[in-house]
């Protein structure tokens, strides 16, 4: 493992945690896309040994623990599974129980991806993003999918309470929301609504809270207790040879912030010390002035004592702006300093060209990079924009897979006199591996980056 970075948020024990609480649902789920009983222990410890290398050396990849870890077994597993992907009933694995078995053959006879979305949102227990993950697709893409699943599922056990809904509009996603009870989020409400007074709606809610509540007590497969603490205690090995303590990352921001504490107070410190400074050497120039007329012979009337005299400014300095308001030290931690500046000149405010120095100014525009499409086919053409970037410089775009790997894909394109530029990447792994790809671009100085969903 080479390149080491430390992952933000995420420590040794974090990762530990993750493998050790889902570690016999993995295993139960590659049983289940086919896996032989041995096959099945391999690909649970290295799928997570590759979760502690991608968190290690690529973790904006890992945009969430349990989704990518499954996601990886699965394509793993793909690998090394039986040719008719069935799980074997018999040698005790699940025969004992009748109602298990039926369960099992209802979900052999599904699409691999239906039944790979009902194992994890069901019998697993996994939250949306993660099943999105998994499935390299979004967390609404992943529940449409869900409730899919689900009805397919009815069939294939004779459940024939759902109405038949040819041709009406069904929000799927939203119904198989519903179908799993608890709280209805805001955005829900209206399909809720209508799903409580149309009868194919309503029929396809009840059938999703049928399917969700029969999978929920499907059996896992553990992992056998002779290999289980072996597997746990290797992958627990690694993510403390490789990521941070949760000491180390407290520490860490501790630091930061201690850090960042005093730059807070710089800039109205530094604007005290300047409005005294210029108060003093405004009162040293008044009594110079006054002591310079008072010496020599002056025509001036004589002052009248009940009248002030008008005060004459003394003239400034240096052209160095002042801050016209001093910001108080309470409120908002990084105070702002209004200075007067001169009006700029006539056209200053034309096209981007380079300084006097020969050096590009820097982009006045925030820097992003877009790819379009997000999605598709391994070796696809992605268009990739960018903006903010150094203005006729240089960007090398490199196409990562997964884990954060180098996949030799890789383009170049030359930023205009905005900031701007535009090129196009092929999106080829050769590992063909599914999921979601990182698309990273830099020009020396600054870097950024996008996604690219490669479908399975």
């Amino acid at each position: 493992m080479a390149d080491l970075r430390r992952a933000p948020g995420l420590s040794a024990e974090d990762v530990s945690a993750a493998v050790r609480i889902h570690a016999d649902r993995v295993h139960d789920f590659v049983r289940r896309l086919g896996c032989s009983p041995a096959a099945a222990v391999e690909v649970v410890e290295t799928s997570a040994l590759d979760l502690v290398d991608a968190v290690a050396t690529a973790p904006g990849t890992v945009t969430d623990v349990v989704g990518w870890w499954f996601g990886r077994a699965r394509a793993l597993g793909r690998r090394v599974s039986g040719a008719t992907q069935e799980l074997p009933l018999g040698g005790g694995v699940l025969s004992a129980d009748q109602d298990q078995a039926v369960l099992a053959e209802a979900l052999e006879v599904l699409p691999e991806r239906e039944r790979v979305a009902l194992l994890l949102r069901d019998s697993y227990a996994l939250s949306a993003p993660a099943v999105g993950v998994a499935l390299g697709t979004d967390a609404e893409a992943g529940m449409e999918t869900v409730g899919r699943a689900r009805l397919a599922f009815l069939d294939a056990v004779g459940d024939e309470d759902v109405l038949p809904t040819a041709g009406h509009a069904l929000q799927l996603g939203v119904l198989a929301r519903l179908g799993e009870g608890g709280a209805v989020a805001a955005a829900d409400a209206t399909a809720r609504r209508h799903a409580q007074a149309c009868a194919m709606c309503r029929s396809v809610w009840d059938g999703q809270a049928r399917a969700h509540s029969m999978l929920a007590g499907l059996t896992v497969v553990a992992l056998p207790e002779a290999l289980r603490d072996g597997v746990l205690g290797r992958v627990d090995a690694q993510a403390r040879a490789y990521l941070p303590s949760s000491a180390e990352l407290l520490v860490g921001e501790d630091e930061e912030l201690l850090d960042e504490a005093p730059s807070r107070w710089r800039v109205p410190f530094y604007a005290l010390i300047g409005l005294v400074a210029a108060a003093i050497v405004g009162t040293v120039i008044g009594l110079l002035l006054s002591r310079g007329s008072s010496g020599g012979t002056s025509s001036a009337p004589p002052v009248d004592p009940g009248v002030l005299p008008k005060v004459t400014a003394a003239p400034l300095l240096s052209q160095s702006p002042v801050p016209t308001t001093f910001p108080t030290l309470s409120g908002n931690p990084s105070p702002t300093v209004f200075f007067v500046t001169p009006s700029p000149s006539p056209g200053a405010s034309g096209p981007v060209t380079p300084s006097r120095s020969g050096v590009p100014e820097p982009a006045t525009e925030p820097l992003t990079l877009t790819a379009d499409p997000t999605t598709g086919p391994n070796g696809g053409a992605v268009t990739i924009q960018g903006t903010g970037w150094l203005p006729r410089g240089t960007v090398t775009i490199d196409y990562l897979d997964p884990l954060g790997r180098q996949t030799g894909s890789h383009a170049t394109a030359t930023v205009d006199a905005r900031g701007r530029f535009t090129t196009t990447l092929s999106a080829q792994d050769p590992s063909n591996l599914p999921g979601r790809h990182t698309i990273r671009a830099t020009d020396g100085t600054q870097t950024a980056s996008a996604t690219y969903d490669a479908q399975g």
